[in-house]
């Protein structure tokens, strides 16, 4: 089957079960409130909303010309299940992130602990955002991939990559569309029986989100990258991202990524956050 239909196969399985739901319960403003209850039945995805299904807050940013505070963090914590490659290899690590915003700018430190392998490389990420609407959004971000993962071969060394994003939100959807290009510096390994050349590599990425409750986020991404091993094949993946706001300062995400190819990992994620 050609990779469109495969992505169209899961797509489906992913939404087959919406309709099935919605028989039995409708709430056309996906706030949370069914229609008989709902005295505000065309509220906003951005709001949030009372018993009524009324809105008594609504998620926007604040004017950059407010009062309000210019910068604030968020860490997370979490823990990654994956079956890896085509031998569908079990993995399990965790990961930590922090994240510092002031004004338009975002700098991210992300690290990770894999259960057999120790320290994986740790991330330093600096973005902006520019706005050039209330609706459309563009990231541009570089990173640099500090070698803190110890290769057997002593042939691990820092990386850099360049990414960029745009989104964009139609009514009570959100369209994303993205890439990276990704330099690597490893040293390649050449022995007798045994050898491995790298490469630098590009991703892109294309997906859609929804509020489908007040509190929860939802969006399906398709992605495809290219290995960073000279002979290896183009990683795949259909993704199901959650977000869901526990309070005023907890947060969770949690999802599905699923390989798309022999060569793509399947991978479970849970990551539960703190933001101020």
């Amino acid at each position: 089957m050609s990779i469109w239909g495969d992505i169209l196969k899961k797509f489906l399985l992913l939404f087959l079960f919406v309709p099935l739901l919605l028989l039995a319960y409708s709430d056309g403003d996906l706030d949370g409130i069914s229609d008989k209850n709902d005295l505000c039945p065309h509220s906003s995805m951005l709001d949030i909303v009372d018993e009524t299904g009324c809105a008594v807050e609504k998620l926007v940013a604040p004017p950059k010309d407010s009062s309000s505070k210019k910068s604030s963090f968020d860490v997370m914590v979490g823990a990654n299940y994956s079956k890896v490659g085509r031998d569908k290899r079990e993995t399990l690590d965790t990961s930590a992130q922090l994240d510092y915003y002031y004004r338009d700018w975002t700098f991210q430190l992300q690290s990770s602990n894999y259960e057999e392998g120790g320290v994986g490389d740790t991330t330093l990420g600096l973005y902006y955002q520019i706005h050039p609407s209330s609706a459309l959004s563009l990231s541009l971000g570089s990173q640099l991939i500090l070698p803190t993962y110890k290769s057997d071969f002593d042939n691990n060394n820092m990386d850099y990559k360049l990414s960029s994003s745009l989104n964009y939100h139609l009514n009570k959807i959100s369209l994303s569309l993205g890439g990276s290009y990704r330099i690597n510096n490893d040293d390649d390994i050449k022995e007798s029986d045994y050898s491995i050349e790298y490469q630098n590599s590009h991703s892109f990425y294309m997906g859609m989100g929804s509020y489908l409750l007040p509190s929860l986020y939802s969006s399906l991404v398709v992605a495809q990258s290219k290995s960073i091993y000279r002979d290896g094949d183009d990683i795949k993946t259909l993704s199901l991202y959650n977000h869901y706001t526990i309070d005023e300062h907890w947060f969770s995400r949690f999802g599905y990524s699923g390989g798309l190819n022999s060569s793509s990992s399947d991978q479970l994620f849970l990551n539960v956050g703190y933001y101020r």
